[in-house]
């Protein structure tokens, strides 16, 4: 094969101190001769292949394309590409459109002349350092653009105008589970059986931005004794009915029915009545909680990168000049970063940031609030007084990394104030402190106190050492919180903690991890709470190491803790040890490489040893899961062993398991199921287990299709739901074009959908269904040239004749009229592929078709 060159001589004028000085240049490209299609010779007529011609080259036309922003995946969108003046291919972006992707348009002069919707020609000569790549291959467009020039929120906002407040529907969450337990008779006794059933259902009705969601729940168990006696009993019940609605312009929420105040700064308070509160989800993740503000200066338009732990986080251009970054995500509590400028002449500068932080910080000009009115709702006691109360608390970020919060709850009898502060001392960690006053009237007499507490935070990261959280909380004899005066004097339900009506007087939380690298990684968290009234105090411990080798990982672990019984508070103490041995470590088999073996040993403060041996694993692509496992347990009483078998399946529709175990005393048979179903205005369609906010996948006539990761499938008529997506933000919905049927065709494999708070939006496709055909197009008994282009008329569905005249498409109706066009040429044609040929192991028909000159 060979080439023809050509050289272009160009004489550019370059002005130079006030003369005008000619300077030569040449350059020679190489380029594919249209001619050599031709072989064989002859006069064959060739199509325009210009577009083609050039390696790397886009041919000008209309694309589907993923658009990526700054790394940032913006969906797909309808591109046109278009030749511009240099000769170059480049796509049609308009200044709406950049303001819509997250560019500042309305700050950057440049732009301050153009249409709004008059396609730019040259975006580099506006934003000389944006750039626009295109992988045709790939079908992505990727654009950088400075971070001077995007907005303060690009990262993560959504234009308001796209948030979906989703389809009117029904939805519902269900959990059934039954148990049979028989013990078999000892000494003269018979054999004694317990049987449970349990439903759990969680319903909810979407219209517009309303949302009402209700729990309901159903318990029976019997129990069938030696003698014949038999009990059983039954409870229902209906709770957490609540009626939810976001107020966008506000970035709130307002709820009313039963529900719970908020614990940032007040303790959760169980109430019956309404709320309005900040909506975390609708400030942009990169904007939530709180992180440092990093500044710096620029000498040219510099890549900043910041790094935690060896981990990027956060990553931009910024323009030469002063920068100041206020739009980091929180990770984590703390730790230091490391912050990194790259020059565009290849200097580097570094340096270290530290921090650390609270969950109730907010970086400076952050704002959360509530505001509640109701009656207090539940508790552990029989009854409560059920007092009426007004609550409101704000949280409030300042500059110089300092956090203020307080609040105030009144009721009839009872008055209370919170106020505190939060501040990031940077390399001393992160510290809050506050004090709640109470004032209540309680069996006629006036009681006062103070509660005080102090949060603090650190990350060690250069010595591994994270001190999550650590709290102290005093309060004074006569201090009461909202839910001691509403339980006060009343009594306890059946099966509630002791110390459930009991006043704290102190309470000392901590969590401690410490990363040892290769070697694994201690923890620590324990709490302890004593009570006014009371000598008993209240203590929980665990400690532990995790570590690995080889593949095997390993655990161990000790606790403390004291559990209620007939008043008394006993001690119970636990070690445990746990080790998971992969098979993949004996054998490269793909069938061992989710599976284990598994050991686990326990011994508590009563003297009984509990040993498990065992093996687990999935297949199916994780959606079944099994384990085996034979235990046996030591007590000073008796020593007995068990086998359990344990059977799981996660489908599309739901997730469905059993369990079996047996010893020489008892046997044991468990049956479970849940999932979900979305009543929609396309119909009803079963569901994996239910989250917040959802998506209804619309793909009418391609069932059995693969969305998003694989676990889930479209039923029969092309419907299914993907049951958890992020509100407020931009979620990418895709189809898996390979597990498409035969005579579907699918112009676009995923959609964005932009849900609000407990939405059900419609993720919806619009499949091709029709035939595969391989076309064989003649004119005048000649094939048509190479490079035609054959679309279906009044059909956005195209094709490329390659060699011999062919051309592949898919999506035909089995009858229909295609336009070719090639050069000046253009000519239509009739098809009918009931004619076409077949077979039983290729659904590609072939067939020839005339072609008519128009």
């Amino acid at each position: 094969m060979s080439f023809k060159h050509f050289v272009l001589i160009i004489y550019p004028l370059v002005a130079v101190g006030g003369g005008i000085v000619v300077q030569d240049s040449a350059w020679a490209r190489d380029y594919f001769d249209p001619a050599l299609l031709s072989l064989a010779g002859g006069s064959v007529t060739i199509t325009d292949l210009s577009a083609f011609e050039t390696s790397g080259q886009t041919p000008a036309g209309t694309y589907l394309v993923t658009l990526w922003v700054n790394n940032t995946d913006r969906g797909q969108h309808r591109i046109t590409f278009r030749q511009g003046d240099a000769g170059q291919v480049i796509p049609e972006l308009t200044p709406n459109f950049l303001q819509e992707m997250g560019v500042n348009i309305p700050m950057l002069s440049a732009f301050s002349s153009l249409p709004a919707e008059q396609p730019i020609s040259d975006l580099h000569s506006l934003l000389p350092d944006a750039r626009v790549q295109f992988d045709f291959n790939q079908q992505y467009l990727k654009l950088s653009i400075p971070q001077i020039a995007m907005k303060p929120e690009s990262g993560n906002v959504v234009d308001p105008a796209l948030l979906d407040q989703g389809l009117p529907a029904f939805l519902l969450n269900y959990t059934l589970n039954t148990g049979s337990n028989r013990q078999n008779g000892a000494q003269g006794q018979g054999e004694r059986e317990q049987n449970s059933l349990y439903v759990g259902l969680r319903g909810g009705l979407n219209w517009e931005a309303w949302r009402l969601r209700s729990d309901m729940t159903w318990t029976r168990n019997e129990s069938r004794g030696g003698r014949g006696d038999r009990l059983r009993n039954e409870h229902n019940s209906f709770a957490n009915t609540y009626l939810q609605r976001d107020i966008q312009s506000w970035r709130s929420d307002v709820l009313a029915g039963e529900i719970s105040s908020g614990n940032d700064v007040f303790n959760s308070i169980p109430l019956r009545g309404a709320m309005l509160s900040s909506n975390e989800d609708m400030v942009p993740a990169n904007l939530r909680g709180f992180a440092p503000v990093i500044t710096g200066v620029a000498q040219s338009n510099a890549r900043v990168t910041v790094t935690q732990n060896g981990n990027v986080v956060y990553q931009t251009y910024v323009a030469p000049g002063p920068f100041r970054l206020a739009d980091l995500y929180q990770s984590g509590q703390g730790g230091d970063l490391t912050v990194t400028v790259t020059e565009t002449d290849g200097s580097v500068r570094t340096w270290r940031q530290a921090f650390s932080s609270l969950p109730v910080m907010q970086r400076p000009g952050g704002l959360r609030y509530e505001m509640s009115a109701g009656r207090y709702n539940g508790g552990g006691t029989l009854e409560a007084k059920g007092a009426p109360f007004a609550l409101g608390s704000l949280i409030y970020g300042l500059p110089h990394n300092i956090t203020v919060y307080g609040g105030a709850l009144l009721s009839e009898k009872y008055l209370s104030f919170v106020a505190g502060k939060g501040v990031s001392l940077g390399e001393f960690g992160a510290l809050s402190a506050d004090i709640t006053t109470s004032t209540a009237e309680l069996h006629s007499e006036k009681r006062q106190g103070q509660s005080y507490r102090v949060r603090y935070a650190k990350s060690l990261l250069s010595s591994g050492t994270s001190f999550d959280l650590t709290a102290y909380r005093y309060s004074t004899r006569d201090y009461l919180s909202f839910g001691d005066y509403n339980s006060s004097g009343y009594q306890l339900r059946e099966g509630e903690v002791p110390w459930k009506l009991a006043r704290q007087r102190s309470n000392f939380q901590l969590r401690l991890s410490q990363q040892l690298g290769s070697y694994g990684s201690l923890y620590l968290s324990g709490s302890r709470s004593d009570y006014w009234g009371r000598e008993e105090s209240n203590t929980t411990l665990s400690a532990g190491y995790n570590g690995s080798l080889a593949g095997i990982s390993y655990g161990l672990n000790y606790t403390v803790d004291r559990l209620s019984s007939r008043g008394e508070w006993p001690q119970n103490r636990q070690l445990s040890f746990n080790m998971q041995v992969p098979f993949s470590l004996f054998s490269s088999r793909p069938a061992l490489s989710r599976s284990y073996a598994n050991y686990q040993m326990s011994h508590d403060s009563d003297g009984r040893v509990r040993q498990q041996m065992g093996m687990n694993g999935s297949a199916v692509e994780d959606r079944l899961s099994w384990s085996v496992a034979q235990e046996k347990s030591y007590s000073p009483q008796h020593i007995d062993g068990r086998r359990i078998v344990n059977l799981g399946w996660q489908g599309s529709k739901g997730m469905v398991s059993a369990g079996y175990s047996q010893s020489s005393r008892d046997s044991s048979l468990n049956l479970n199921a849940n999932g979900g179903l979305v009543v929609h205005p396309g119909g009803v369609t079963l569901s994996q287990s239910l989250g917040n906010t959802v998506a209804v996948v619309s793909a009418p006539g391609a069932g059995g299709v693969s969305v998003m990761n694989g676990g889930i499938h479209t039923d029969s008529r092309g419907y299914a739901v993907v049951p958890y997506l992020s509100p407020y933000q931009s979620n990418t919905v895709s189809l898996n074009p390979a597990t498409l049927p035969e005579n579907v065709d699918l112009p676009q494999s995923s959609t964005q959908v932009y849900p609000t708070k407990g939405a059900v939006v419609n993720a919806a496709f619009k499949p091709k269904t029709g035939y595969q055909a391989l076309l064989t197009l003649t004119l005048a008994g000649r094939a048509l040239p190479f490079g035609t282009v054959v679309t279906l008329t009044g059909e956005q569905n195209s094709g490329i004749v390659g060699d011999a005249g062919q051309v592949w498409m898919s999506g035909l109706p089995a009858q229909g009229v295609l336009s070719a066009h090639w050069g000046q040429g253009l000519c239509g044609a009739t098809f009918n592929l009931t004619d076409a040929q077949v077979s039983k192991n290729n659904p590609v028909r072939t067939l020839n078709v005339r072609c008519e000159e128009k």
